[in-house]
């Protein structure tokens, strides 16, 4: 099981509870550099986070597009501690890494 996040300047946080609850390696997207646009989202991965405070409103919407055609569940996270998710019902980001061991 492998986390996508997708800009944010520290991902240290999700890093130490994806590790702690057992999953496999986070990859970092910075957001900031122009070659983030023309990434394609790893085969591997099973979730992908997007922190909001350093991404533009074009890879968000890319990254949420490319996602949910794969039926990869999506949280969009801001600075704080607040997790949305794509799915119809709203689901905590840590409540989905503890549930997916």
């Amino acid at each position: 099981m492998s986390i996508l996040v997708v800009g944010g300047d520290s991902v240290d946080g999700i890093k130490e509870r994806a590790q702690a609850g057992g999953h496999g390696c986070v990859e970092h997207w910075s957001g900031r550099k122009t070659r983030d646009l023309v990434k394609a989202i790893p085969k591997k991965t099973t979730v992908v986070v997007v922190v909001l405070d350093r991404v533009n409103h074009t890879l968000a919407r890319k990254v949420r597009t490319e996602a949910t055609r794969r039926g990869l569940p999506v949280f969009f996270r801001k600075r704080g501690n607040h997790v949305q998710s794509t799915a119809k019902r709203p689901l905590d980001l840590t409540h989905w890494l503890n549930k997916a061991q």
